[in-house]
C-alpha cells in the first residue's frame, strides 16, 4: 500500500511538472503548412486546400481552436502577399491568433541559381536585398516580432565561385537589410546542415549563422538540427537584451520559451 502511495504521488509530481512545461507552451504555425504537401520530388494535389492567406489563415484559427497552443501564424513573402497588410492583420487577429514571422524567400526565382545575397552579380544581390526589405516593412505595417532569413545560397562545385567574397557580401548584404528592421522586430538567420548547395553553403553551420550575425547585431536561428532546437525556441522574453541592436547572447535563465516550427 504504501509503495502504491509512493508511485501515485510520483505520478502526480510529474505530472505537475510536465502542465508547468506546458503551461506557456505556444507553437507557431507556418501558413505554408495548410497548402497542397508532399515529398521534395512531387506535391500532391489534395482537397480542401486553402485558395488565398486569408483560408490559411481560417485554418490556423481551428488548428488553434482545438489544441489552444498554435497562438501564432508565420507569413512567408512572397506566397502570402497581399494589397492590404492592415486589413490581413486584423483577420489573423480576428481567428483568435498574433501575426508572427515574415519569411523571406529568395530561393525560387531563377536569378537565385547562384545565391542571392552572396550571388556574384550586384544586380542579383540588390534584388535579394529588396525582398527582404520588403518584408521588414510587412514587418512594420503588421508588427510581427521577427522577419527571418534563409539564404539557398552556396555552390556546386570547386570554382564555382570566390567564398571569401561571397562571405563578404553576406555580410553586407544583411548588414543593408538590419538597418530597416523595425525597431520592435528581430531579424533570424536560418540554416539548414547540408543543404542545399552540393560543394559549399554560404550559411552551414552554427559557428558560420553565429560569426555573420555578430557582425550585423541579428539573432541566429536553426533548423532541423537537434543539437541547436533550444536555440530556435528560444522567444524574446528570453533574450536579456535592452534592444534588438545589444548582444544577442542566449539567457541562462529558467524562462519558459515559444517553440517555433518550419
Amino acid at each position: 500500500m504504501v509503495g502504491t502511495q509512493a508511485i501515485d504521488a510520483s505520478s502526480s509530481s510529474m505530472m505537475e511538472r510536465l502542465l508547468w512545461a506546458m503551461d506557456d507552451l505556444e507553437i507557431e504555425l507556418p501558413s505554408w503548412g495548410f497548402v497542397n504537401t508532399g515529398t521534395r520530388f512531387r506535391v500532391w494535389q489534395q482537397a480542401g486546400v486553402p485558395r488565398s492567406v486569408d483560408e490559411k489563415i481560417d485554418d490556423a484559427g481551428t488548428v488553434h481552436r482545438y489544441t489552444g497552443i498554435a497562438k501564432s501564424v508565420a507569413l512567408h513573402i512572397p506566397w502570402d502577399k497581399v494589397d492590404d497588410y492592415a486589413a490581413l492583420g486584423d483577420h489573423i487577429e480576428s481567428r483568435g491568433l498574433r501575426v508572427g514571422g515574415i519569411n523571406s524567400n529568395t530561393f525560387q526565382d531563377a536569378d537565385y541559381m547562384l545565391g542571392s545575397l552572396c550571388h556574384p552579380s550586384a544586380e542579383v544581390r540588390t534584388k535579394a536585398v529588396a525582398a527582404i526589405i520588403e518584408c521588414c516593412r510587412i514587418a512594420a505595417t503588421m508588427e510581427a516580432p521577427a522577419v527571418k532569413v534563409w539564404l539557398g545560397d552556396g555552390t556546386n562545385y570547386p570554382g564555382q565561385d570566390d567564398l571569401r567574397h561571397r562571405r563578404h557580401r553576406l555580410v553586407e548584404g544583411l548588414g543593408a537589410i538590419y538597418a530597416e528592421l523595425p525597431e520592435h522586430a528581430r531579424m533570424l538567420v536560418e540554416y539548414k546542415i547540408f543543404e542545399p548547395a552540393l560543394y559549399s553553403t554560404d550559411v552551414q553551420d552554427w559557428g558560420q549563422a553565429l560569426a555573420v550575425c555578430r557582425r550585423v547585431g541579428s539573432a541566429p536561428w536553426s533548423a532541423w538540427t537537434p543539437a541547436t532546437t533550444r536555440w530556435a525556441s528560444t522567444s524574446s522574453r528570453s533574450w536579456p537584451c535592452s534592444s534588438r541592436r545589444a548582444s544577442w547572447a542566449p539567457s541562462t535563465s529558467t524562462t519558459r520559451s515559444t517553440a517555433t516550427t518550419t
